[in-house]
């Protein structure tokens, strides 16, 4: 509690220190929530572009895939022809349905591995886009939460008149007992 006037004076100036103090902190935290704030934006936008980057490539190796199987089909498709044998008056050979069998053999082969390269480019798209919000997750977590201001400092409450009246009278009193003492007041 307070018991005068340089008490009080103390008080009001610790609690400007404390109020200033105070502002002081709540910039600097601002100031570093605005940094990690650019710096998240910065990151979350290169895992995007990286998960872009990543899904072009993997459509891309889908296109080669799939050229190769055109160009594959065109080989056999002119193979087949350039093989086929002429019809000899219905005279049945086998090299002729050898033939066909391989062909056919082939292009189920190619079908097939191009279905399992759509199968795997879907994966990897799926494993992509995984790894993109796992990513931005961790970015997020990095970031983490805003700043919370501190509870402000409680303002001094100055000495009530009762009490300057006590501090006054106790001074006055204190003045007093020693000039009795002395006696130079009556008592």
């Amino acid at each position: 509690m307070c018991t005068g006037k340089a008490a009080f004076q103390s008080q009001k100036n610790e609690y400007k220190r404390k109020v200033a103090q105070r502002a002081v902190d709540w910039r600097s935290q601002n100031n570093i929530w605005d940094m990690k704030n650019s710096q998240y934006d910065i990151n979350t936008r290169e895992n995007v572009n990286a998960y872009s980057r990543q899904v072009g490539a993997i459509q891309r190796n889908f296109g080669l895939e799939v050229a190769q199987f055109m160009k594959n089909k065109e080989t056999l498709f002119r193979s087949k022809v350039q093989k086929t044998p002429v019809n000899e008056g219905d005279r049945s050979t086998s090299f002729g349905r050898s033939q066909k069998l391989a062909s056919l053999y082939a292009e189920g082969a190619q079908a097939a591995n191009l279905r399992r390269a759509g199968i795997y480019q879907t994966e990897q798209l799926r494993g992509a886009n995984r790894g993109l919000l796992s990513a931005q997750a961790t970015e997020m977590g990095k970031r983490g939460f805003g700043p919370i201001p501190t509870v402000q400092p409680a303002k001094p409450v100055g000495p009530s008149f009762l009490d300057q009246f006590i501090s006054v009278a106790s001074t006055a009193a204190s003045f007093i007992s020693p000039l009795q003492s002395l006696k130079i007041i009556p008592t």
